[in-house]
């Protein structure tokens, strides 16, 4: 599967990047890594809440998306299901998930997915590992009632090489994750605020003692560039925008897209 992911995951590893973190701990802890593994030369530099792109200095580096389901071949991790993009390092497009077998699709997260791919070892403690799993609900399928269902993500472990975390979810439950998430508040949105600063109610001071990288959300000032339209509906109930205006796209349930896009009319800042 590492052979199929496209080429600029390993060729622009030593080339300078700019990263684009989105609005939550699985963007921000994947592009956290992704920086300290390049030893900087990969660096946020975007900030998009689905809604608005903001950006903190203006390059000449090519972008990388984090947790983002962009189109138009733009290079990202991403962990969702949507249409395809030869950029996107994205195991549901390597494995060939589509609408036919969407119960079969990566129940990871971005953070996951990296981690996999970079060999990237596992936090030593139990809590830090837990962390993972409770990052974007990853642990959630592993507690599906459905026998079906819950070998297809065992196969999944399997085939990301996480295997050790079998043990870790039979000793606990889906309720004990869900309150892991409250105590370090994982679901917890990261927001913008009218000076361009970021702000989240993320609990890193409780994180932090469990992963060997500082953890925290970037401190320098993005600036706006420009706003989208957004968009959520079930499948069929009226047409997608064309490929050209997308920006994003996922289908977050099987008969469920979101997505944001571009109107001929919108206007941004330089």
């Amino acid at each position: 599967m590492k052979e199929k992911m496209p080429d600029w995951c390993i060729k622009d590893l030593k080339l300078e990047r700019d990263l684009i973190l989105t609005n939550d701990i699985d963007s921000l802890m994947s592009s956290i890594l992704l920086e300290v593994m390049t030893n900087y030369l990969w660096r946020i530099n975007y900030f998009y809440d689905f809604t608005s792109i903001y950006r903190t200095n203006k390059t000449k580096s090519a972008t990388i998306g984090v947790d983002a389901a962009f189109t138009k071949n733009v290079r990202t991790f991403d962990n969702h299901y949507t249409i395809h993009n030869k950029a996107s390092a994205n195991m549901n497009r390597i494995k060939g998930i589509g609408i036919h077998n969407y119960c079969e699709k990566y129940p990871f997260s971005t953070l996951m997915l990296i981690m996999a791919y970079y060999d990237i070892p596992l936090p030593k403690t139990q809590i830090g590992k837990e962390i993972i799993l409770a990052t974007d609900s990853a642990f959630k399928g592993f507690y599906t009632t459905n026998k079906r269902f819950k070998q297809i993500y065992i196969d999944w472990l399997e085939d990301m090489g996480y295997t050790c975390l079998i043990d870790i979810l039979n000793q606990r439950d889906k309720d004990y994750f869900y309150k892991l998430q409250d105590d370090y508040g994982l679901n917890e949105k990261i927001e913008i605020d009218e000076q361009g600063y970021l702000h989240t109610k993320i609990n890193f001071k409780d994180i932090q003692p469990h992963f060997d990288f500082k953890i925290g959300l970037p401190q320098q000032r993005f600036i706006y560039i420009q706003t989208f339209q957004t968009d959520a509906h079930k499948v069929g109930v009226k047409p997608i925008p064309s490929k050209d205006k997308l920006i994003s796209l996922a289908y977050t349930y099987k008969d469920w897209v979101c997505y944001t896009y571009k109107d001929d009319e919108e206007q941004g800042a330089d």
